[in-house]
């Protein structure tokens, strides 16, 4: 190949380098919380977030989960790139989002160390590198069982945290969504039978529901007619009545 062809044939390369596709896909955030109104989050919000994002500002809070996988420097790489890239396609400041790394397992000290992450409050971690300093690090291990932390606390490594977590559930949040409260009992049971598994190859939402609605059944069938009944209303009695059953009470 003579030096004239191979020059042409280095800028078309060059060229095609300029116009390929760097991600291939969009990259997607594991969650996106988004507050739609107000300059803070509620009371009532507030008593559902977890400790340091409950606290933020940011009314775009980006939060990328590591289960299986433990906190690497690629990881925190990619949550900045995700923010970044967020940022630009809503024309947001960097005010209004917040990067969060959300970690089941504890990073050993020497890692944080090495990263220069801190630990504000229990559970809670920042760093102080100039690159990083808004990205806020969760470790659910080390999260207070506390009913704010109880629902992403139930993901914790560690089966005596999740535990704690489940025992700190708001018992209100389940009466005001059967559905929230059959997803946790179908997460409870099927984390204990899965140990340390990775989640993310062998469960999916649907079968977590599907556990869940199966033990409240069985819970349901398990009970004396008291226990069944205890909390509800006459009127809540009569509504999962039959018409005729209805009808056959009222002449009693």
């Amino acid at each position: 190949m003579s030096p004239i062809m191979a020059a042409d044939t280095a800028r078309i390369q060059y060229h095609q380098l300029l116009g390929s596709d760097i991600l291939g896909k969009s990259p997607k955030v594991d969650i996106l919380l988004q507050r739609r109104e107000g300059a803070a989050w509620t009371d009532a919000q507030r008593a559902r977030l977890p400790d340091g994002i409950r606290d933020s500002t940011a009314a775009h809070v980006l939060i990328e989960f590591k289960y299986a996988e433990s906190v690497t420097e690629d990881g925190i790489l990619q949550l900045l790139a995700y923010d970044l890239f967020y940022r630009q396609e809503r024309n947001l400041s960097e005010e209004q989002t917040l990067p969060v790394l959300l970690s089941a397992r504890t990073p050993r000290r020497s890692r944080l160390d090495e990263w220069r992450f801190e630990e504000t409050q229990q559970g809670v971690f920042r760093t102080s590198l100039p690159i990083a300093e808004r990205l806020l690090l969760l470790t659910l291990n080390r999260l207070p069982a506390t009913s704010n932390n109880a629902m992403v606390k139930l993901y914790a490594s560690r089966e005596r945290e999740r535990d704690a977590a489940f025992d700190a559930l708001d018992r209100h949040v389940f009466e005001e969504s059967p559905e929230l409260c059959a997803y946790v009992l179908g997460l409870m049971q099927a984390l204990k039978a899965k140990g340390k598994s990775n989640m993310a190859e062998t469960l999916t939402p649907e079968k977590v529901m599907e556990y869940g609605k199966r033990i409240q059944e069985l819970i349901i069938e398990a009970g004396t007619p008291e226990q069944r009944l205890a909390g509800l209303s006459p009127g809540e009695i009569l509504a999962g009545l039959k018409s005729a059953e209805r009808r056959e009470l009222l002449r009693l």
